[in-house]
């Protein structure tokens, strides 16, 4: 697998600015075509609106609406400046995308024709209250989802990565979409966390990762007292990743949400950018 087409989600948000710079810096270093996506809103599409517009006269409906439709459309702007901006600083090919955000389907329509899609934990359509969370994306999108923290995050990212390994499919799928961000990177680390101590080594998961070029250190974290959550947090900081390598929901996400889950407190609240397949 190669990354020759990126997609970011870019908003209104303040930093919106830095996910476009470390989406821009990824593409350069890959030598991908960068798209940038804003989502946009209908003021009949949102809640309550009919009834807000039921009273009016047809005139004053239609300004409503042209007013909505002129504040999204500066807004867009803005956030385009800002896109390319970032795009203009690394060098990168690009474009921009207006898609609706009154639901999820036409994002996910572009996602599933990009190598990775790059999206904040939450993104909102602009002036909506409609939305899409990283979640969503990475299990409905068909291929890796890159999550940025919510103060996000600066380039670079993927020069130290840490990959957290439990053997499963979900791991599996996450560790072969990332190749090309692994054998681009300085330091790989591989941790396993074992409160039990029984884990070894995996000499089969490191002859894969030779065979790619990678000499990647394996971690066997044998901590009885913390989480898996706070394992990977603390193996973060010790190892100074700046991207976390990850599977999402090796489980029914009903379980996730009843019993708690690695995969949704990381995506709620990791200190670094997550790259996640399910």
């Amino acid at each position: 697998m190669s990354l020759r087409q990126i997609t970011v989600l870019v908003d209104q948000g303040a930093a919106s600015g830095l996910r476009a710079r470390a989406a821009a810096d990824l593409a350069k270093r890959h030598g991908a075509r960068l798209t940038g996506v804003f989502l946009t809103s209908e003021y009949v599409r949102q809640y309550m609106a009919a009834e807000s517009l039921a009273a009016l006269p047809p005139d004053v409906v239609q300004q409503v609406l042209t007013g909505h439709e002129a504040a999204v459309i500066k807004i867009a702007d803005e956030a385009r400046a800002q896109f390319e901006d970032a795009c203009g600083q690394s060098g990168v090919a690009h474009d921009w995308r207006l898609v609706s955000g009154d639901s999820p389907q036409p994002f996910l329509a572009v996602a599933r024709r990009s190598d990775l899609t790059i999206v904040p934990r939450h993104a909102k359509a602009c002036l909506s209250e409609h939305g899409l969370s990283a979640a969503q994306v990475a299990l409905a999108s068909g291929g890796p989802v890159l999550i940025t923290p919510d103060e996000d995050y600066a380039p670079p990212m993927g020069r130290r990565v840490l990959v957290a390994w439990d053997g499963g499919r979900e791991a599996a799928r996450a560790l072969n979409d990332a190749w090309p961000i692994l054998e681009q990177a300085e330091s790989v680390h591989v941790l396993t966390v074992s409160p039990d101590g029984g884990a070894e080594p995996d000499g089969l998961l490191a002859a894969l990762l030779e065979g790619h070029g990678i000499k990647a250190q394996m971690i066997t974290d044998p901590s009885q007292d913390e989480s898996a959550v706070d394992v990977i947090e603390r193996q973060i900081a010790e190892q100074g990743a700046d991207l976390l390598v990850m599977g999402l929901y090796g489980r029914p996400r009903l379980q996730e949400l009843i019993l708690g889950g690695v995969s949704r407190a990381m995506v709620a609240a990791g200190p670094v950018p997550i790259f996640a397949s399910h």
